[in-house]
């Protein structure tokens, strides 16, 4: 059976001064396991130790000679899918026809939808049968359609699978294990997410719990060793001599009998013994995290210069053949519009002109899709030139996005899920009057997600989202523009 092990581990970036893991010790066996944990606690740095693209500062990871590293970004064409798409053997043939990639997506890479590379890159990395596949987010940018083609796909893989992903379905679809990082804690659960965070959470309120009866005993020891220092101060005094007449023997006697009777030493001893059982009950205390209190609330400025949002009908060009035409529409001041649709119908395409068509006079916060890593360290390194005043604030609401302001400045470019997070507290302190967001919750950790659900939804302003995550569109929106095909090629807007 083949087996990865990761023994004794400590890593940190170069240039930083927190360590991601510190003595990191776990096993993978054959079968699928999933890593889950806020942005920024170091999953996608775990697959790259593993995948050798990052190298441990000390410790050892072995079983991890032929692994394949599925990236969350497709900004880059993958290594080897020429050679992959050009082979035509029946192996090739089945993996294609299974995740439906076309012969001719090769040369328009450029194009394609996000979702349509993510099913190009899984794909490769099932032809090339790796001893351990990494998969980082595999979801992200998927319709429903494809994200079963994927689950499918992923559940045929025979060798040591681990997954790093937001999907609650995908999570409990494939996890034989579960890994939850939480501040440098590791928890591992043989069984599914669900499963496992029942259990975490429930350990963790037992911990709360057992942490809270150690706190009412160390108070109570606090007190005793206070008054014990008390009585010590008291005996103290008892047993000087510097108080008395030179020519009282009786008193000194009496002090001199007590000393030789060790009587003077019996509350020193005594506190010796509270102290020694406040440390040990220090030392053994149940540690928990640091809970930071979650939520986020988007303001809408006063000024609506921009509404209404007026939508000539048109025609947009989606890749060489493919097509999108619709007809004229408005947008309103309060509208909160979903934009669903599958894979390439032309959705991101429709915002982006959108985006460059209409005068929206900086009255908008948008966030794409997809950032690349320069964007990334183009958008960290302009936040952390603002005034302190500014700065401060934007990392206080990254905070209530459930991710650790230190750890985050200390990187050198955030994680995708953080800078969207940054980009979100940046927005909100400028008070859009419209929020367009392409797939929010992709690279973004459960509790943000939730906690930006919630703001959108207290939101006085308009919004635009698209998003194949329909719990979460349920949640916020009130009208949905759905893309279909209309013909061959040719897709339209049902508004």
């Amino acid at each position: 059976m083949k087996h990865l092990s990761i023994k004794n581990v400590h890593f940190k970036y170069k240039n930083s001064v927190i360590s991601i893991f510190e003595d990191l010790t776990l096993e993978f066996e054959q079968g699928w396991s999933s890593i889950v944990g806020s942005n920024g606690s170091g999953k996608s740095t775990l697959l790259k130790l593993i995948s050798k693209d990052l190298k441990v500062d000390e410790g050892s990871i072995t079983g991890n000679d032929l692994t394949h590293y599925c990236l969350q970004s497709t900004e880059e064409i993958p290594q080897n899918l020429e050679d992959f798409m050009m082979t035509y053997t029946s192996k090739a043939f089945k993996i294609r026809d299974s995740l439906n990639i076309s012969d001719e997506w090769l040369y328009q890479w450029d194009t394609l939808s996000f979702g349509e590379k993510k099913r190009m890159q899984i794909a490769l990395a099932i032809f090339e049968e790796p001893d351990v596949l990494l998969v980082d987010e595999p979801t992200n940018h998927l319709d429903t359609k494809s994200k079963t083609i994927v689950l499918n796909a992923l559940k045929n893989f025979k060798g040591i699978g681990i997954l790093v992903s937001h999907d609650r379905e995908l999570l409990d679809a494939l996890s034989q294990a579960t890994i939850i990082l939480k501040n440098k804690q590791i928890y591992l659960f043989k069984t599914s997410f669900s499963k496992s965070m029942d259990e975490y959470l429930t350990n963790m309120e037992f911990v709360g719990k057992t942490q809270d009866k150690q706190n009412i005993q160390l108070k109570k020891l606090k007190k005793s060793i206070q008054s014990q220092h008390e009585k010590v101060s008291q005996s103290k005094k008892r047993m000087s001599k510097k108080h008395l007449e030179k020519n009282d023997k009786n008193s000194k006697t009496k002090i001199d009998l007590a000393r030789f009777t060790g009587k003077d030493k019996n509350d020193g001893r005594e506190l010796s013994k509270l102290k020694s059982k406040q440390t040990k009950l220090i030392s053994s205390a149940v540690k928990t995290e640091k809970v930071f209190e979650l939520g986020i609330e988007f303001q809408s400025t006063n000024s609506k210069n921009i509404f209404p949002i007026v939508i000539k009908n048109n025609i947009l060009k989606l890749g060489d053949s493919k097509k999108l035409f619709y007809e004229s529409y408005s947008i309103n001041k309060y509208d909160k519009i979903g934009i669903i649709g599958e894979n390439g119908a032309g959705k991101s395409t429709f915002v982006n002109h959108l985006l460059s068509s209409a005068d929206l006079k900086n009255e908008y916060l948008y966030i794409p899709q997809e950032i690349t890593q320069k964007e990334s360290k183009d958008i960290f390194d302009s936040i952390n030139n603002l005034t302190n005043d500014v700065k401060g604030e934007i990392y206080t609401i990254v905070r209530k996005l459930a991710s650790d302001p230190i750890k985050l400045q200390d990187s050198l470019i955030p994680s995708p899920g953080e800078v969207r997070k940054l980009m979100i507290a940046q927005g909100l302190l400028q008070n859009p009057s419209l929020i367009i967001l392409d797939e929010p919750t992709n690279h973004m950790d459960l509790d943000s997600i939730v906690s930006l659900e919630i703001a959108l939804k207290e939101y006085n302003g308009a919004l635009l989202i698209i998003s194949h995550d329909k719990a979460f569109l349920e949640s916020v929106v009130s009208d949905t523009w759905e893309f279909i095909k209309d013909d061959e090629d040719v897709y339209k807007i049902i508004y």
